[in-house]
């Protein structure tokens, strides 16, 4: 029985150690915020894994994120909305329109979703 319950503990402290925080999500999407607010989406297309990578290219991820930002003004604020089957969902309040940022995160810290879409 104890070993059972060594093995117990010992799973759930490896994976409390490889999971996200609301920490590391807060500061992904201040990063994003600024990039956008500062025409800089490269960086954050850097921070994408390999496989979204291959499904988005950085040009088209550059172009359709500056056209939001052109089209709707800085990002003035952001806040937590929801956890949703694809990842965490955040409301963007750009200066002329609201927009919902789709994330997740992979254990390594790299982004697997990264979704813009109309609130």
């Amino acid at each position: 029985m104890k070993k059972i319950s060594c093995i117990i503990l010992l799973l759930c402290a490896t994976l409390m150690s490889f999971s996200q925080t609301d920490t590391d999500y807060e500061s992904f999407v201040e990063n994003i915020t600024k990039a956008i607010n500062t025409k800089e989406v490269k960086s954050v297309y850097e921070l994408f894994t390999s496989d979204l990578k291959k499904e988005i290219p950085a040009e088209e991820f550059e172009k359709v994120v500056l056209n939001y930002q052109k089209e709707l003004g800085q990002i003035t604020s952001t806040e937590f909305w929801m956890e949703g089957e694809l990842g965490n969902c955040y409301l963007l309040e750009f200066e002329k329109a609201s927009m919902v940022l789709i994330l997740k995160l992979t254990p390594e810290k790299k982004i697997s979703v990264c979704t813009i879409e109309e609130y």
